[in-house]
């Protein structure tokens, strides 16, 4: 074959996969996925952010903010098969001791099984409220992009920041400090 005619079927396979990669996005959204995600200043919705307690207690579940409301929140989403999320509930666990009374926390476990989940949560020692978001639907809703993400929510339930990736002692204390307004 010929290198011309090579070159030009690189061309057009390449074109093919930008044109499906453009349309991946806009055909693998979940239909359940509101076209923005909260940002920061938005007050969560009640309703369209709702968690279970699966695998971790018993009962229905809340939703967010309402169900916690009246103290700042810190709301971290995990998983057991993330390694940063596993560096980082240690750090979430003593400052949530830390604060206790001041600034509730909340761990989502995210798209995970609840057996590796527990098995997690016993291996660090987490004994801040838990709770398990296994289909992703909240995540979803959230703008959950990557793990580990963070959310500060103000006392209020407004959102007022995020944060993805595996947070330290010391950015977790400034962004409570920062966001939050609490002096860790």
């Amino acid at each position: 074959m010929d290198a011309e005619v090579l070159d030009r079927r690189r061309v057009l396979a390449a074109g093919a996969a930008l044109l499906l990669a453009g349309c991946a996005p806009a055909t693998t959204r979940p239909a359940d996925r509101p076209p923005q995600t909260p940002t920061t200043g938005a007050r969560l919705d009640p309703d369209a952010v709702r968690v279970r307690f699966d695998g971790f207690a018993s009962g229905p579940g809340f939703s967010l903010p309402d169900d916690l409301a009246g103290r700042p929140q810190v709301v971290n989403f995990w998983a057991s098969w993330c390694a940063p999320c596993r560096k980082e509930m240690p750090v979430l666990q003593a400052l949530s001791q830390q604060l206790r009374g001041r600034v509730d926390f909340l761990g989502v476990d995210y798209l995970d099984q609840a057996g590796p989940a527990r098995r997690l949560v016993a291996e660090t020692g987490v004994t801040y409220r838990l709770a398990a978001d296994p289909r992703g639907g909240a995540g979803t809703r959230l703008g959950i992009t990557g793990l580990p993400t963070t959310l500060f929510i103000d006392a209020s339930g407004v959102l007022v920041g995020r944060r993805v990736g595996e947070l330290d002692a010391r950015r977790l204390r400034e962004a409570i400090r920062g966001y939050l307004q609490v002096q860790p």
